[in-house]
């Protein structure tokens, strides 16, 4: 027993050295987890700091698009998307969020980091949405950082070719004849815009059909399920030169050298429409100056490139690559051509 209590006391030190030992380690091991902790933190607090601090663009941007894939806006925004990858040495990215009329790609952009790195491709007839759409993400296209007015689509009248119209005037004789037979197509609310707007210059009562863009849309024209549609001469100048199509008119100030053949409404008599067409980037509100001015300076000197310029002259677009200033004019005045439309719609409807 005695060699029991002596054994015991000869192994305590040895425990308390042990749990000593113990303790030690722990509080090394906890030591070297909390330096670790404190690196990484440290690395990832510099490589936020070297990213702000690097120019802009320093990694990929994408454009939220809110047409539908292959139409004419989505066509011209993969064209500068290219363009301005290529000057950047970065990649751009066309990413399509469709649907609301603009409603839900602009919803996406809002929410996005104000940092330049999320870009919204917004066409004219968005700023007519707080008009239009009670659930409107926006009170005014005005809360978004304007960076660039890039376009206008040029707009014409196109016809099912088997209709049996030549010109516009046949086409008015033929609705007035006929109301409520004709079926005229629109893929956004610009469009839409546009067709009321000459319809009722026309004189003619036609049934509304709404698409979600002009891929959707042509299809249909052509099969004749719908019988016109007042959209970017872009959208149907292929079909109208395969024969499928006609182009009766076109809402140019006037007659087009790329299409002289085609009078402009002006011409009809169809007094003109207030009806902005273009097509422009915007960013969340609270970007930078200066990432929105960069981006401009990028968009006007791309469209220089006879690579960029081609495929969209020979489609009727007419390319502007504005300041943002120059854009946030251009939104108020769309503002305002929107905020009339509705008024007048209203009206009409009473």
């Amino acid at each position: 027993m005695r060699a029991l209590r002596r054994m015991a006391r000869m192994e305590a030190p040895s425990a308390r050295t042990s749990r000593a030992g113990a303790t030690k380690e722990s509080v090394m091991h906890i030591d070297r987890r909390t330096l670790g902790l404190a690196v990484v933190s440290m690395l990832w607090g510099s490589s936020r700091l070297a990213s702000a601090q690097a120019p802009y663009p320093s990694r990929p941007v994408t454009i939220v698009v809110p047409t539908p894939a292959g139409g004419p806006s989505d066509t011209a925004a993969r064209l500068l998307a290219r363009a301005l990858s290529a000057a950047w040495a970065q990649p751009v990215v066309v990413e399509n969020r469709t649907g609301a009329g603009g409603a839900i790609a602009a919803q996406s952009v809002m929410g996005a980091p104000p940092d330049g790195y999320t870009l919204l491709w917004a066409q004219a007839s968005m700023a007519g949405l707080p008009f239009l759409h009670k659930a409107a993400p926006y009170k005014a296209l005005s809360e978004l950082t304007p960076v660039s007015n890039v376009l206008s689509f040029g707009y014409a009248l196109f016809v099912n070719s088997a209709l049996p119209v030549q010109n516009f005037t046949e086409l008015v004789a033929y609705g007035r004849a006929h109301p409520d037979q004709l079926h005229f197509a629109t893929g956004t609310s610009g469009e839409y815009m546009v067709a009321a707007h000459v319809l009722a210059a026309m004189g003619v009562k036609a049934r509304h059909v709404p698409y979600k863009g002009s891929t959707q849309l042509m299809p249909d024209l052509i099969g004749g399920q719908v019988h016109m549609n007042f959209g970017p001469i872009l959208s149907g100048l292929q079909h109208v030169k395969a024969g499928r199509l006609r182009m009766l008119a076109t809402a140019l100030p006037q007659r087009s050298a790329l299409l002289p053949d085609v009078p402009a409404l002006a011409e009809l008599g169809v007094p003109p429409a207030t009806l902005p067409t273009w097509n422009a980037l915007f960013a969340p509100a609270g970007a930078p100056q200066a990432i929105a001015d960069k981006v401009a300076a990028a968009v006007a000197q791309v469209l220089q490139d006879p690579a960029v310029q081609g495929p969209l002259q020979a489609g009727g677009a007419e390319l502007l690559g504005s300041t943002p200033q120059q854009l946030a004019e251009a939104v108020e005045a769309a503002t305002s051509a929107w905020r009339a439309f509705a008024r007048n719609e209203s009206a009409a409807q009473e």
